[in-house]
């Protein structure tokens, strides 16, 4: 893991240039040198103690947010992950639509993998050259087929990624999709690997009744530079139903959902099961409530650990001067020790207030804590987490 900090040094004054050009009413061009992306806000919190896996926080940043929905694609993966970019020096883009067929191509000069403190090193001052291609075609309503292309290369090290995707909607409320990836990667050190992902899924969303139910391949040595993986060696198949009753008096609907999920790692070993129930409630007035009760089993460090959890959120939204949230989730939880893993208790809270006084104005509190007990020590807390975010914007003009 690397670790922020802040250097004094002295100013060096940069230039950059950001164009865009309609090539036609549906297709634009994107153009950018040296782009300034210090007016960003920062990241929403998110708690980062006794986490598994890595942590994903969405991009913000304009030159990729442009025709960002083109490239995406319905896999239990992030193809592609614009934040692996983090430094470009220079990018070119085109986006839209032309009669049924949708386009996305980028090119991007990255110098973050370059920019070292070891002038020695044979990756210093070199830049990271990404690729990416996508192409899908309007067959009808909800149908496409498409496929996508990224390429990075970095020194005498590549990383190719390349997938077809579809879905076709039958009838008024069914659709079923396919999806293959398949990638191939070459480490600085040479060494070749090859990696694939396999996904389908049948969905049917409904007034009252839906299901969904998805199965996925991805292979141990599934590797993308430019995309967002937080776990490989999964056999996985997932499903949910939920049915909803309309009232149409001051319950606008309410109804259960389950879900199950099963997960195999390719050695054949049931590495994660979930089973999960839950209720859904909608109010007149913008008031919604849910909540979820769980058994789960997950393997970790060759121990199948057994955990119940709950989880709730309620919003209040009446009027559009003041809304508010509050959300709480706990029960059984491992902490993630390579050495010592244990099952302990977890509890966590979140809430949130937005007050908008008046039309240009708005300020938005939010917290987020995180505490975890030792069921050995249940006087001594491992950590306690608190984050407590305090937003407010004004805009002057429409």
């Amino acid at each position: 893991d690397t670790v922020g900090g802040f250097s004094n040094d002295d100013p060096q004054p940069e230039g950059g240039v950001n164009f865009k050009y309609g090539v036609t009413s549906n297709l634009t061009a994107d153009l950018t040198y040296n782009p300034d992306f210090s007016q960003i806000e920062s990241d929403q919190p998110q708690i980062e103690v006794n986490q598994r896996y890595a942590l994903f926080y969405p991009e913000l940043r304009p030159f990729f947010l442009e025709g960002a929905e083109i490239f995406h694609l319905r896999t239990p993966v992030r193809v592609l992950h614009t934040r692996t970019i983090v430094d470009p020096r220079y990018g070119a883009k085109l986006t839209g639509k032309a009669g049924n067929t949708t386009i996305g191509v980028m090119y991007t000069d990255d110098e973050a993998p370059g920019n070292l403190d070891d002038s020695d090193d044979p990756g210093f001052g070199h830049s990271a050259q990404t690729f990416v291609g996508r192409m899908r075609y309007d067959l009808y309503s909800e149908s496409y087929v498409g496929m996508i292309f990224t390429a990075r290369e970095f020194l005498d090290s590549s990383n190719q990624v390349g997938g077809i995707d579809s879905n076709f909607r039958v009838g008024d409320t069914h659709s079923f999709g396919i999806r293959a990836v398949g990638t191939r990667d070459r480490d600085l050190d040479g060494i070749e690997t090859t990696g694939h992902l396999l996904n389908a899924s049948f969905r049917k969303a409904g007034r009252n009744l839906s299901y969904f139910f998805a199965g996925y391949s991805l292979s141990p040595d599934f590797q993308t530079d430019v995309g967002f993986v937080r776990r490989t060696d999964q056999r996985s198949m997932f499903s949910n139903v939920s049915y909803r009753w309309w009232p149409e008096n001051w319950i606008i609907s309410w109804g259960p959902e389950v879900r199950y999920r099963r997960s195999y790692n390719f050695d054949g070993i049931l590495e994660d099961e979930n089973a999960a129930a839950g209720f859904n409630l909608a109010l007149t007035n913008n008031i919604q409530f849910d909540a979820t009760a769980s058994r789960d089993m997950e393997r970790f460090g060759g121990i199948d650990f057994f955990k119940t959890r709950y989880r709730f959120f309620g919003v209040v939204s009446t009027i559009r001067q003041f809304s508010f949230g509050l959300g709480g989730s706990g029960g059984d939880q491992i902490f993630f020790d390579d050495e010592n893993p244990y099952l302990g208790s977890e509890t966590g809270w979140n809430a949130f207030i937005n007050l908008r006084l008046i039309p240009q104005l708005e300020s938005r509190i939010s917290l987020d804590t995180n505490r975890f007990k030792d069921p050995h020590n249940p006087n001594d807390l491992v950590f306690d987490v608190k984050i407590l975010r305090a937003l407010t914007t004004y805009q002057f003009t429409d």
